[in-house]
């Protein structure tokens, strides 16, 4: 039997290719998973992340940082602050509470674009209306998130069927 569990190393070797594929080639594609970026980021959901510098960063992009051996897509919610400051705030949207600042070595790209169900959608810099009323609850809440997750993968799952079936 075959261990799930996936070595430090391994998870280290992860982040080191993403970097290396972003610098190299400008662009990748990864599956997320979980559920810190409900609603605008689902688990399953295809990102795509371009490479840029720092200084391209605003607050609202959502940022992709490889930290501790892991890799994280989070919405940047604050830029650093003068001269002394050289770390980006991240938080997830349905997240309670914000990420332990983020360096520049840490901050591999921006979220440009999200595949889900085979259509691209761009990425809200902004949340707004129902998805920003949905990101309040869902902070609240990890019964509601639960509820979320369940019924958009029903609803994907079922456009996914209809689009294999026309």
């Amino acid at each position: 039997m075959q261990s799930t569990h996936v070595s430090a190393d391994a998870l280290t070797a992860k982040c080191e290719l993403a970097a290396e594929i972003l610098q190299s080639f400008g662009s990748l594609r990864f599956a997320a998973t979980g559920w810190s970026m409900l609603p605008a980021v689902r688990s399953g959901d295809t990102l795509v992340i371009d490479r840029v510098t720092p200084s391209q960063i605003q607050v609202g992009d959502i940022a992709l940082v490889g930290r501790g051996g892991r890799l994280c897509a989070h919405r940047v919610v604050r830029l650093p602050r003068g001269l002394g400051d050289k770390g980006w705030t991240t938080q997830g949207d349905a997240m309670p509470t914000p990420d332990q600042p983020v360096i520049e070595n840490e901050l591999l790209g921006r979220v440009t674009k999200i595949i889900r169900a085979g259509e691209y959608i761009t990425v809200p810099p902004n949340l707004k209306g129902i998805d920003f009323l949905l990101v309040q609850i869902v902070r609240r809440s990890v019964f509601v998130a639960r509820v979320f997750v369940y019924l958009t993968s029903r609803w994907n799952a079922e456009k996914v069927e209809s689009l294999c079936q026309g």
